[in-house]
């Protein structure tokens, strides 16, 4: 069989696109999930990781971050295969079911769960003089071990900023965190190690400076109305993600507007394909977590019955299997 088959095969690995991987894998299926981002969770993890949730089922304020820890514990020993950095562009009908293309590759599966919620949450786009000139710019947050050794420069506040700088320290590189106001964002926590990080490990923070160019050897830096040569093996510019439709907004879903119609367990205009959480007409306004968890655990299930009709839509109760 196809190395890059799977039974189910999920858009997106937010918590919709990461509960539905789960109740797939646990009826015993191979899930593949596809995201977009260098890092899974979604809008947990990408817009708002410090921020408390109130209702998730059994984890009352929690962090973001937090809630995407356990979904990913959740899925510890099951047969689910995560692609980071991969955007769900083109969809076909193939002879075992769907065939999804990707920038550089293609997977076929039996059945497709849209969990795509607002769009693919790809980088802003950054307009930085000397951008050209410098070997190696990024726009997303980085597998830290990647840049272990080398100098890195991190441009901007918002939280992934201060994570990749700590992050990138514990995984050996120099980090020079720069931002044009004085505060970050961040939960207090990380704000602490953010300052203890820069007092006994190394980490120069120059804020509030303004980045005036980026050079072949690194960036120059307004910092107190002096200029000043940063010298950077990478630069990461992290000004947030804006959500995008378009990679899949040609799928033949009978769209309205930012919605995809859905049928009682979330059927869609072409069989096989599901769609769950705040992709889902169904959902309306109710952009919720518990929302998204009950449409991902329905759809899912109805998805195994498509995929194996041998297997009952209902799945039974966890605590009676092992």
């Amino acid at each position: 069989m196809n190395a890059h088959h799977s039974d189910i095969l999920v858009i997106g690995a937010g918590p919709a696109g990461l509960h539905a991987a789960f109740y797939a894998a646990w009826r015993g299926l191979s899930v593949r999930v596809l995201e977009a981002r260098g890092e899974v969770g979604g809008q947990l993890s990408a817009l708002y990781p410090d921020k408390r949730v109130y209702d998730v089922p059994g984890l009352p304020g929690a962090r973001a971050a937090e809630v995407v820890a356990h979904l990913l514990e959740q899925l510890d020993g099951l047969d689910v295969d995560m692609r980071v950095n991969t955007v769900a562009r083109e969809l076909e009908k193939s002879d075992d079911g769907w065939r999804v293309s990707t920038d550089g590759d293609t997977f076929t599966a039996g059945a497709v769960i849209l969990a795509a919620g607002l769009g693919a949450l790809l980088p802003r786009a950054t307009r930085i003089p000397g951008a050209e000139d410098h070997p190696d710019v990024r726009t997303d947050f980085p597998d830290p071990t990647e840049l272990g050794g080398r100098r890195v420069l991190i441009v901007g506040g918002v939280p992934q900023a201060a994570r990749a700088a700590l992050e990138l320290l514990d995984a050996g590189a120099k980090v020079t965190l720069t931002h044009s106001r004085a505060l970050f964002r961040g939960s207090p926590r990380t704000l602490e190690k953010l300052e203890a990080a820069r007092t006994s490990r190394g980490l120069e923070i120059l804020a509030p400076a303004r980045l005036l160019t980026l050079t072949p050897q690194g960036a120059e830096v307004e910092v107190g109305g002096k200029t000043r040569s940063v010298e950077a093996d990478t630069v990461l510019i992290l000004g947030g993600y804006l959500p995008d439709l378009s990679p899949i907004g040609a799928w033949p879903l009978d769209w309205r507007g930012e919605y995809v119609p859905d049928a009682p367990g979330g059927r869609t205009a072409l069989e096989g394909v599901y769609v769950v959480g705040d992709l889902a007409q169904s959902g309306g306004d109710f952009k919720l977590i518990s929302v998204a968890f009950a449409q991902a655990a329905i759809a899912a299930n109805h998805a195994a019955h498509h995929v194996r009709p041998e297997l009952r839509v209902r799945p039974g109760h966890s605590s009676e299997k092992r």
